[in-house]
């Protein structure tokens, strides 16, 4: 065989595909209570290493030096994701941050070509290599502010009606102070008409007690309007979704 990289093989981070992998971890036996490996099958993977580390492995290596994602397609999340623990790649498929990966051979891989799916736009590509390094070096909502975000979280986690399918993300900006300053980006698709969502905002903010933390601003965009500052400086404000500090405890949604 020719020694191409996997890249040269049209491999990229990004490229989904289906096949029939096992992944295993380990885990602590409700039988025995002790550690135990245990393992299952996925169907549907992304490859989520980086496009230069592709271009330099060689097809014929036999190290499992690739990382493979498993992709889910049950239940997908309403928001487009980016600053959120689940991230949707298409309509109907997505990752999930705490999946286990799975370590693949650049041979190995070669394999599953005949299973490659559909690249991924450019918008859903761009998406997953923000959301990847996010998910990797994510804040955790500091102690201090969890009752704030927590509150807002809940606001906008009700039912959202005619708008469930216009909104992407919720983003908090926090400015941390004795009374915190807070900032609302609301993310929407390009055809939304931005003083109806301005309105639901709104009303969805009345809900968040004032002694909590002070709203300065409510701004509305799409996509293409959110900055790479504001989705590296802001929290998603999804319940299942934050990273919450280490001393908040456990979240329980009623």
């Amino acid at each position: 065989m020719t020694d191409f990289s996997l890249f040269d093989a049209g491999w990229r981070q990004g490229s989904l595909f289906e096949a029939v992998l096992s992944i295993s971890a380990i885990v602590v036996s409700s039988e025995t209570g002790t550690s135990e490996s245990s393992s299952w099958q996925h169907h549907v993977w992304t490859v989520v290493t980086q496009d230069c580390d592709l271009s330099g492995f060689s097809v014929t290596s036999n190290e499992p030096s690739v990382e493979l994602r498993p992709v889910y397609r049950d239940d997908p999340p309403g928001d487009w994701g980016i600053r959120a623990r689940r991230i949707l790649l298409t309509d109907d498929s997505f990752l999930i941050s705490e999946s286990p990966r799975l370590a693949i051979s650049p041979a190995a891989l070669v394999q599953c070509r005949a299973g490659l799916l559909p690249a991924l736009n450019d918008g859903r590509l761009a998406a997953l290599k923000t959301w990847l390094g996010l998910r990797y070096d994510r804040p955790a909502v500091p102690p201090q502010l969890v009752d704030l975000m927590r509150a807002i979280a809940k606001a906008f986690n009700r039912p959202r009606g005619p708008l469930q399918q216009k909104i992407h993300d919720i983003l908090v900006e926090v400015e941390e102070a004795e009374n915190p300053i807070f900032g609302v980006f609301v993310v929407t698709v390009d055809d939304v008409d931005s003083e109806e969502v301005r309105a639901w905002a709104s009303g969805r903010l009345a809900d968040v007690p004032g002694e909590l933390g002070i709203l300065a601003g409510l701004e509305i965009g799409t996509r293409a309007e959110t900055s790479l500052e504001l989705l590296e400086n802001s929290y998603s404000a999804d319940l299942s979704q934050i990273t919450w500090g280490k001393q908040s405890g456990p979240l329980e949604v009623h």
